[in-house]
Protein backbone atom coordinates (compact mmCIF):
# COMPACT_ATOMS: atom_id res chain seq x y z
CA UNK A 1 0.00 0.00 0.00
CA UNK A 2 0.99 3.82 -0.35
CA UNK A 3 1.37 5.49 2.55
CA UNK A 4 3.57 8.89 1.22
CA UNK A 5 3.02 10.25 -1.99
CA UNK A 6 5.97 12.86 -3.22
CA UNK A 7 6.22 14.89 -6.25
CA UNK A 8 8.14 17.55 -8.10
CA UNK A 9 6.71 21.08 -8.65
CA UNK A 10 7.83 22.40 -11.98
CA UNK A 11 6.69 20.50 -15.28
CA UNK A 12 5.15 17.88 -12.90
CA UNK A 13 2.88 18.91 -10.88
CA UNK A 14 2.48 22.20 -12.03
CA UNK A 15 2.87 23.29 -15.57
CA UNK A 16 6.17 25.29 -16.06
CA UNK A 17 5.52 28.98 -15.72
CA UNK A 18 2.07 28.59 -14.03
CA UNK A 19 2.36 30.33 -10.43
CA UNK A 20 -0.29 27.95 -8.63
CA UNK A 21 -1.50 24.69 -8.10
CA UNK A 22 -4.59 24.35 -9.79
CA UNK A 23 -7.80 23.88 -7.83
CA UNK A 24 -8.23 20.58 -9.28
CA UNK A 25 -4.65 19.35 -8.10
CA UNK A 26 -5.53 20.68 -4.48
CA UNK A 27 -8.47 19.19 -4.32
CA UNK A 28 -6.68 15.59 -5.67
CA UNK A 29 -4.40 16.32 -2.73
CA UNK A 30 -6.89 16.62 -0.16
CA UNK A 31 -8.26 13.41 -1.62
CA UNK A 32 -4.93 11.58 -0.43
CA UNK A 33 -4.75 13.24 2.70
CA UNK A 34 -8.17 12.28 3.62
CA UNK A 35 -7.39 8.79 2.55
CA UNK A 36 -4.06 9.11 5.25
CA UNK A 37 -2.01 9.06 2.43
CA UNK A 38 1.05 11.53 3.12
CA UNK A 39 1.72 13.98 0.56
CA UNK A 40 4.18 16.85 -0.25
CA UNK A 41 6.88 17.87 -2.62
CA UNK A 42 9.96 16.92 -3.65
CA UNK A 43 11.52 19.70 -5.15
CA UNK A 44 14.03 22.46 -5.56
CA UNK A 45 11.56 25.40 -4.10
CA UNK A 46 11.88 26.18 -0.77
CA UNK A 47 9.12 27.16 1.98
CA UNK A 48 8.15 30.80 0.40
CA UNK A 49 7.64 29.24 -2.82
CA UNK A 50 5.52 26.54 -1.82
CA UNK A 51 3.56 29.40 0.29
CA UNK A 52 2.74 30.58 -3.25
CA UNK A 53 2.38 27.63 -5.45
CA UNK A 54 0.12 26.30 -2.73
CA UNK A 55 -1.97 29.43 -2.20
CA UNK A 56 -1.01 29.26 1.56
CA UNK A 57 -2.27 26.33 1.94
CA UNK A 58 -0.01 24.63 4.10
CA UNK A 59 -1.79 20.96 4.25
CA UNK A 60 -0.32 20.21 0.91
CA UNK A 61 3.82 20.76 2.05
CA UNK A 62 3.43 19.86 5.71
CA UNK A 63 5.36 16.56 4.83
CA UNK A 64 8.44 17.04 1.55
CA UNK A 65 11.78 17.69 0.59
CA UNK A 66 12.36 21.20 -0.37
CA UNK A 67 15.44 22.57 -1.85
CA UNK A 68 16.49 19.59 -3.36
CA UNK A 69 17.09 17.74 0.12
CA UNK A 70 19.26 20.52 1.47
CA UNK A 71 15.67 20.88 3.38
CA UNK A 72 13.35 17.96 4.98
CA UNK A 73 10.17 18.31 6.41
CA UNK A 74 8.30 15.25 8.22
CA UNK A 75 4.54 16.24 9.71
CA UNK A 76 5.49 20.33 9.76
CA UNK A 77 8.78 19.30 11.75
CA UNK A 78 12.16 20.15 10.05
CA UNK A 79 14.06 17.51 10.08
CA UNK A 80 16.84 18.57 8.59
CA UNK A 81 18.83 22.20 6.89
CA UNK A 82 21.75 22.38 4.89
CA UNK A 83 23.28 24.88 3.80
CA UNK A 84 25.50 26.57 1.29
CA UNK A 85 29.52 26.33 1.92
CA UNK A 86 30.10 30.43 1.14
CA UNK A 87 33.45 29.71 -0.06
CA UNK A 88 32.62 27.25 -2.46
CA UNK A 89 29.85 29.75 -4.03
CA UNK A 90 32.68 32.24 -4.25
CA UNK A 91 34.86 29.72 -6.44
CA UNK A 92 31.50 29.21 -8.55
CA UNK A 93 30.99 33.04 -9.10
CA UNK A 94 34.70 33.61 -10.33
CA UNK A 95 34.67 30.79 -12.41
CA UNK A 96 31.84 32.03 -14.02
CA UNK A 97 33.02 35.57 -14.51
CA UNK A 98 34.38 34.77 -18.07
CA UNK A 99 31.35 33.22 -19.54
CA UNK A 100 28.81 35.43 -20.95
CA UNK A 101 25.54 35.13 -19.97
CA UNK A 102 25.94 32.98 -17.13
CA UNK A 103 26.06 33.74 -13.61
CA UNK A 104 25.52 32.35 -10.19
CA UNK A 105 21.95 33.09 -8.17
CA UNK A 106 21.88 32.80 -4.12
CA UNK A 107 18.94 32.62 -2.13
CA UNK A 108 19.22 33.78 1.52
CA UNK A 109 17.89 31.50 4.35
CA UNK A 110 16.44 34.54 5.85
CA UNK A 111 13.66 35.22 3.34
CA UNK A 112 9.99 36.41 2.97
CA UNK A 113 7.22 35.54 0.49
CA UNK A 114 8.95 37.63 -1.97
CA UNK A 115 11.29 35.13 -2.68
CA UNK A 116 14.58 37.40 -2.79
CA UNK A 117 17.63 36.08 -4.62
CA UNK A 118 21.25 37.76 -5.60
CA UNK A 119 22.35 38.00 -9.08
CA UNK A 120 25.63 37.83 -8.38
CA UNK A 121 27.50 40.01 -11.21
CA UNK A 122 24.63 40.16 -13.42
CA UNK A 123 23.02 42.74 -15.48
CA UNK A 124 19.65 44.04 -13.84
CA UNK A 125 18.25 43.20 -17.78
CA UNK A 126 19.71 39.76 -17.76
CA UNK A 127 18.78 38.94 -13.85
CA UNK A 128 15.08 40.10 -15.34
CA UNK A 129 14.74 37.28 -17.33
CA UNK A 130 15.37 34.73 -15.09
CA UNK A 131 13.45 36.19 -11.97
CA UNK A 132 10.47 35.98 -14.89
CA UNK A 133 10.97 33.05 -15.32
CA UNK A 134 11.26 31.05 -11.73
CA UNK A 135 9.48 33.70 -9.82
CA UNK A 136 12.06 35.21 -7.49
CA UNK A 137 12.58 38.94 -6.51
CA UNK A 138 16.06 39.75 -8.20
CA UNK A 139 18.38 42.07 -6.49
CA UNK A 140 21.84 42.47 -8.63
CA UNK A 141 24.89 41.81 -6.38
CA UNK A 142 28.51 42.52 -6.88
CA UNK A 143 30.00 39.42 -4.90
CA UNK A 144 28.66 36.37 -3.02
CA UNK A 145 26.37 37.55 -0.25
CA UNK A 146 28.40 36.96 2.85
CA UNK A 147 25.21 35.99 5.04
CA UNK A 148 23.45 31.96 5.13
CA UNK A 149 22.20 30.64 1.39
CA UNK A 150 20.15 27.74 1.79
CA UNK A 151 19.75 27.47 -2.42
CA UNK A 152 22.03 28.46 -5.50
CA UNK A 153 21.33 28.63 -9.33
CA UNK A 154 23.12 28.87 -12.19
CA UNK A 155 21.50 30.83 -15.22
CA UNK A 156 23.00 29.78 -18.47
CA UNK A 157 21.20 31.04 -21.76
CA UNK A 158 21.78 28.86 -24.87
CA UNK A 159 22.31 25.91 -26.34
CA UNK A 160 22.61 22.43 -24.93
CA UNK A 161 26.42 22.86 -25.62
CA UNK A 162 26.91 25.89 -22.72
CA UNK A 163 25.20 23.79 -20.69
CA UNK A 164 27.87 20.97 -20.53
CA UNK A 165 30.76 24.19 -20.94
CA UNK A 166 28.88 25.70 -17.37
CA UNK A 167 29.18 21.64 -15.96
CA UNK A 168 32.73 21.85 -16.43
CA UNK A 169 33.84 25.20 -15.43
CA UNK A 170 31.64 24.50 -11.85
CA UNK A 171 33.37 21.03 -11.54
CA UNK A 172 37.01 22.30 -12.02
CA UNK A 173 36.13 25.17 -10.13
CA UNK A 174 33.86 23.51 -6.87
CA UNK A 175 34.57 19.62 -6.62
CA UNK A 176 32.60 19.77 -3.39
CA UNK A 177 29.34 20.57 -5.12
CA UNK A 178 27.58 19.32 -8.54
CA UNK A 179 24.72 20.65 -10.41
CA UNK A 180 21.67 19.56 -11.91
CA UNK A 181 19.48 20.66 -14.41
CA UNK A 182 15.58 20.92 -13.20
CA UNK A 183 15.00 22.76 -16.74
CA UNK A 184 16.56 24.61 -19.79
CA UNK A 185 19.14 27.14 -19.21
CA UNK A 186 18.97 26.29 -15.21
CA UNK A 187 20.93 24.59 -12.86
CA UNK A 188 20.78 23.97 -8.93
CA UNK A 189 23.80 23.73 -6.87
CA UNK A 190 23.86 21.03 -4.30
CA UNK A 191 26.53 20.21 -2.27
CA UNK A 192 28.33 16.80 -2.32
CA UNK A 193 25.49 14.06 -1.47
CA UNK A 194 22.56 16.05 -0.88
CA UNK A 195 20.15 15.21 -3.37
CA UNK A 196 16.23 14.57 -3.48
CA UNK A 197 17.39 10.60 -3.08
CA UNK A 198 19.38 11.16 0.43
CA UNK A 199 16.75 13.71 1.99
CA UNK A 200 14.19 11.31 1.77
CA UNK A 201 16.00 8.51 3.71
CA UNK A 202 16.12 11.23 6.02
CA UNK A 203 12.20 11.99 5.56
CA UNK A 204 11.46 7.95 5.83
CA UNK A 205 13.28 7.64 8.97
CA UNK A 206 11.17 10.82 10.45
CA UNK A 207 8.11 9.37 9.02
CA UNK A 208 8.62 5.31 10.05
CA UNK A 209 7.69 4.94 6.00
CA UNK A 210 9.27 2.16 3.76
CA UNK A 211 10.62 2.46 1.14
CA UNK A 212 8.14 0.27 -1.05
CA UNK A 213 5.47 2.75 0.42
CA UNK A 214 6.17 5.48 -1.41
CA UNK A 215 5.33 6.75 -4.52
CA UNK A 216 7.61 9.75 -6.50
CA UNK A 217 6.77 11.57 -9.43
CA UNK A 218 8.83 13.60 -11.35
CA UNK A 219 9.98 15.22 -15.16
CA UNK A 220 13.67 16.38 -14.92
CA UNK A 221 17.22 15.49 -14.41
CA UNK A 222 17.03 16.23 -10.35
CA UNK A 223 14.31 13.70 -10.20
CA UNK A 224 16.31 11.15 -11.47
CA UNK A 225 18.38 9.82 -7.98
CA UNK A 226 14.99 9.60 -5.86
CA UNK A 227 13.41 7.83 -9.14
CA UNK A 228 16.12 5.38 -9.20
CA UNK A 229 15.88 4.64 -5.24
CA UNK A 230 11.94 4.00 -4.89
CA UNK A 231 9.92 1.13 -6.49
CA UNK A 232 7.30 3.39 -7.39
CA UNK A 233 8.45 5.70 -9.73
CA UNK A 234 6.27 7.55 -11.83
CA UNK A 235 6.80 9.97 -14.77
CA UNK A 236 4.79 12.45 -16.58
CA UNK A 237 4.23 12.37 -19.86
CA UNK A 238 6.35 15.13 -20.72
CA UNK A 239 9.11 14.03 -18.85
CA UNK A 240 12.64 14.45 -20.41
CA UNK A 241 13.88 10.82 -22.09
CA UNK A 242 15.97 9.84 -19.57
CA UNK A 243 13.08 10.02 -16.77
CA UNK A 244 10.82 8.38 -18.80
CA UNK A 245 13.34 5.76 -19.50
CA UNK A 246 14.25 5.47 -15.78
CA UNK A 247 10.39 5.81 -14.24
CA UNK A 248 8.93 2.24 -13.87
CA UNK A 249 5.34 3.91 -14.29
CA UNK A 250 3.80 6.73 -16.15
CA UNK A 251 1.08 9.10 -16.20
CA UNK A 252 -0.90 11.91 -18.00
CA UNK A 253 0.99 15.45 -18.75
CA UNK A 254 1.59 17.95 -16.48
CA UNK A 255 -0.45 20.62 -18.39
CA UNK A 256 -3.43 17.99 -18.67
CA UNK A 257 -3.20 17.24 -14.70
CA UNK A 258 -1.58 13.70 -14.97
CA UNK A 259 -0.50 13.96 -11.15
CA UNK A 260 -4.18 14.93 -10.15
CA UNK A 261 -5.58 12.06 -11.97
CA UNK A 262 -3.14 9.63 -10.09
CA UNK A 263 -3.50 11.23 -6.68
CA UNK A 264 -7.34 10.46 -7.16
CA UNK A 265 -6.56 6.95 -8.15
CA UNK A 266 -4.41 6.85 -4.85
CA UNK A 267 -7.02 7.74 -2.69
CA UNK A 268 -9.80 5.55 -4.28
CA UNK A 269 -7.29 2.42 -4.15
CA UNK A 270 -6.19 3.36 -0.45
CA UNK A 271 -10.05 3.30 0.77
CA UNK A 272 -10.87 -0.25 -1.50
CA UNK A 273 -7.56 -1.47 -0.18
CA UNK A 274 -5.75 -2.47 -3.22
CA UNK A 275 -2.89 -0.96 -4.70
CA UNK A 276 -3.51 1.80 -7.72
CA UNK A 277 -4.04 0.66 -11.50
CA UNK A 278 -1.35 2.89 -12.65
CA UNK A 279 1.23 0.93 -10.20
CA UNK A 280 0.46 -1.98 -11.68
CA UNK A 281 1.26 -1.22 -15.05
CA UNK A 282 5.44 -0.89 -15.72
CA UNK A 283 6.71 1.35 -18.72
CA UNK A 284 8.70 -1.40 -20.89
Amino acid sequence: MIRLVLSDMDNTLVPFGQGRVSARTREAIHEVLDAGVLFGPATGRDYVELMRFFQGDESGFMTGIFSNGKRVRADGRYVRTVLLDHESLVRIDEALRGEKGMFLVCYPEATDLTNPAYGVGATREELEVFARRCSFAGRVADVVPDEDVIAATIACPGPPERMERCRALVAEAAPEVRVVSPFPEWFDVLPAGVSKADGLEVLLEALGVGLDEVAVFGDAENDLTIMRKVPHSVAVANATDEVLRTARHRVGASADEGVADALFEIARATRAGEQPAFLREETL
